[in-house]
């Protein structure tokens, strides 16, 4: 089943309840009955209420997402594709400091899965790269989201940039009650930040969200479609550079699949990886950190590569994250990461009894630093973000990587298109740094009006509308100066007519 198929629903009209992958039980529950528990909360129900401005169209789309830890590899033909070189004797890498740990790092990322049984991967374009499944939906759609947090001890939640939510089932982030001094609040685990029970639920956790698309959220009078992203809401800066983001497009009523039809879409996401500040920065250093060459010995000597040079059938390189759905069938049920469903010991999952009001004290079960003095109560709400925040900054010499969709100096699996197709390309900043979306051979129109550059500040996304008319391969950049010279180039091709490997569009 494809992630992008709507599922008609008709609407049942009953609050949500909040949902725990714990369940109402004194045993510990199977990772199969806390999927089917969680699973549960795809019920077509409504969140109540409703917001004044959103009128239910009655399709519900349905995702099945996880955070999970993969390798990621930055530059995965071992070459920097700008210069024409090997990685380990490019000027520009080395002044990137792409090559002093090399390019493999682990990374969390959100994996899309094709039902509730988290077993098989979705289809994802392999030029997508580090962002998570494009969540797609219409203007009065709801969206069901069952989200897994398969992370061995950090904490994740799924955010929304421009879709609409109630308090208690969409936010993914949460505020402190403060207001009832020596009181341990505790709150119900899909209103937490991430989702937390007293039974510990956090990593190795499920949670269901319900966003809704409404006016607002569409795309300009005209066009017909419009990009937003989504994110992990526990400690911001350093969930995003462990790597939790992904886009989300919402199409005008009832265009999403002549839109998906008729034109080239590409996600393309601008992110500056500061690998200091990952809270994967002590399992990076643990590997990499022990000789300024450990890795690049670890895979062949200076500059190689294990599978350099090897791609897929469409000459793609493969990436350290390797989907099984794009393999033999042999491979395509069991994915690696699986769905643990309980919080791992090192993930700090138990919470102090409800209405103890003491403060949690020492390292606790979680590896964290002292928090004697963090206030007693909001546990629920203060834990998790220490735990993120205790996990980054122990890798003070890690390298930043200047990406696009998670690649360097053209190492993405090039984006492809046909002469005269028409093409959007939703594109996303994020980080601490401002972009220049930027295209050669090509421009495009951004709110009607054609342009050549423009500008993406941190967590803004920009839809603009393309006519393939400038046929060879080109560069898609980020204009700005340093950005570009460390490694924010990518690659795409218009292919000359009659000549275009792909199907057509509106076929």
């Amino acid at each position: 089943m494809s992630p992008y198929k709507s599922l008609q629903v008709s609407f049942a009209g009953a609050v949500l309840h909040a949902l725990s992958a714990s369940a109402a039980s004194s045993t510990v529950p199977t990772a199969a009955s806390a999927l089917q528990s969680c699973a549960a909360g795809l019920n077509g129900q409504l969140p109540l209420p409703t917001p004044p401005d959103w009128d239910f169209s009655g399709n519900i789309r349905r995702y099945y997402i996880a955070a999970e830890e993969v390798e990621w590899d930055y530059a995965p033909t071992g070459w920097d594709n700008w210069l024409g070189v090997p990685m380990n004797v490019s000027p520009r890498a080395d002044m990137a400091g792409a090559n002093q740990y090399g390019t493999k790092w682990l990374k969390a990322l959100y994996r899309g899965y094709t039902d509730s049984s988290f077993t098989t991967y979705s289809e994802q374009p392999p030029w997508q790269g580090t962002q998570g499944p494009t969540i797609r939906s219409e203007v009065g759609d709801l969206i069901e989201i069952m989200f897994v947090n398969n992370l061995s001890k950090s904490y994740a939640t799924m955010h929304s940039m421009g879709l609409e939510y109630t308090k208690a089932n969409g936010e993914g982030a949460d505020y402190p009650n403060n207001t009832m001094p020596g009181v341990n609040v505790i709150l119900p685990e899909a209103g937490a930040v991430p989702p937390i029970a007293p039974n510990g639920v956090g990593p190795g956790g499920c949670v269901v969200y319900k966003w809704m698309v409404n006016s607002a959220a569409g795309p300009n009078v005209g066009e017909p479609a419009r990009v937003h992203s989504y994110h992990s809401y526990v400690a911001l800066q350093q969930d995003s550079n462990a790597g939790l983001i992904g886009p989300q497009i919402v199409y005008a009523q009832g265009q999403m699949e002549t839109t998906m039809a008729n034109y080239r879409e590409f996600p393309l996401l601008y992110m500056i990886y500061d690998e200091s500040d990952s809270w994967l920065s002590a399992e990076n250093k643990a590997v990499l950190g022990a000789g300024s060459h450990s890795r690049r010995e670890a895979q062949g000597g200076p500059g190689s590569r294990q599978g350099q040079n090897q791609g897929n059938n469409n000459g793609n390189p493969q990436n350290g994250y390797q989907r099984p759905n794009q393999g033999s069938s042999s491979s395509n049920s069991t994915p690696t990461g699986s769905y643990g469903g309980l919080p791992s010991s090192s993930g700090g999952g138990s919470s102090p009894q409800s209405g103890s009001g003491g403060a949690s004290s020492g390292t606790g079960s979680s590896g964290v630093g002292n928090v004697n003095n963090l206030w007693s109560g909001n546990y629920t709400v203060w834990h998790p973000q220490v735990v993120n925040l205790a996990g980054s900054g122990q890798f003070s010499g890690a390298p930043s990587f200047h990406t696009m969709n998670g690649y360097i100096f053209g190492n993405n699996p090039v984006y492809e298109m046909c002469l005269s197709d028409k093409v959007i390309w939703y594109v996303n900043a994020y980080g601490s740094a401002s972009h220049v979306f930027h295209m050669h051979g090509n421009g495009f129109t951004y709110n009607g009006f054609k342009d050549y550059a423009v500008s993406l500040n941190d967590g803004v996304g920009k839809t603009l509308y393309m006519n393939a008319t400038g046929g060879g391969k080109w560069q898609v950049i980020c204009h700005v100066n340093n950005h570009q010279t460390k490694g924010m180039v990518n690659d795409y091709e218009v292919y000359p007519a009659g000549q275009c490997p792909l199907p057509a569009l509106g076929s």
